[in-house]
């Protein structure tokens, strides 16, 4: 899916975000990469606060980028998130960029390197000349759902109701992501109020 209205960032963001694709699509060469979390949101049209960038890719690009960019890689399992990562700032912007992450919840994982539909479905963006390649929507619905954030899940709900989902997207992302049937029912609910 192409975006064809242009991107809303914050002009510190949007500053960094085009040179910064352009060193992590360098450095995974053909292996998928993506913006996610809430600045993939924004440049898809939602009004949220997107105060860092976050990639994910795997590990190996991961590793490839650390080296051109001489940043540390550091293991770490969060409250949310487990995986190898990149931690830096561009300006003023904090950028995280996840190795072969395994998105935690109360009851479900989700591991993006798992879910070939994701890679598929990557929404592309584009900003200033540069084509960023974004989350799609149905699967930030599903991430945020599993993560128990129902703040984002309900604006992602009401969006997508409004304006249009991929029902056999979403279908596709909750098979290869193995969820259980609770968390099924509770993705339906967001897009079928």
């Amino acid at each position: 899916m192409a975006i064809l209205e242009p991107p809303r960032l914050d002009a510190e963001s949007d500053a960094v975000l085009g040179p910064l694709v352009r060193v992590i699509e360098e450095a995974a060469g053909d292996q998928p990469w993506a913006l996610v979390g809430a600045s993939a949101i924004q440049l898809q049209g939602i009004d949220t606060p997107a105060p860092n960038l976050e990639f994910v890719t795997t590990d190996s690009a991961l590793r490839q980028l650390a080296e051109m960019l001489d940043v540390p890689v550091t293991w770490q399992r969060g409250a949310y998130v487990a995986a190898a990562r990149l931690q830096f700032m561009r300006s003023r912007v904090p950028v995280f960029v996840h190795g072969s992450p395994t998105f935690h919840g109360a009851y479900v994982s989700l591991s993006p390197a798992d879910i070939p539909a994701l890679w598929d479905a990557r929404t592309q963006v584009d900003l200033n000349g540069t084509v960023v390649l974004a989350t799609p929507l149905e699967w930030e619905l599903l991430l945020a759902v599993v993560l128990g954030n129902a703040e984002r899940a309900t604006t992602l709900g009401d969006h997508l109701r409004a304006e249009g989902h991929d029902s056999r997207l979403m279908i596709r992302l909750m098979r290869e992501g193995h969820v259980g049937s609770e968390t099924e029912e509770a993705v339906w609910k967001h897009l079928e109020r």
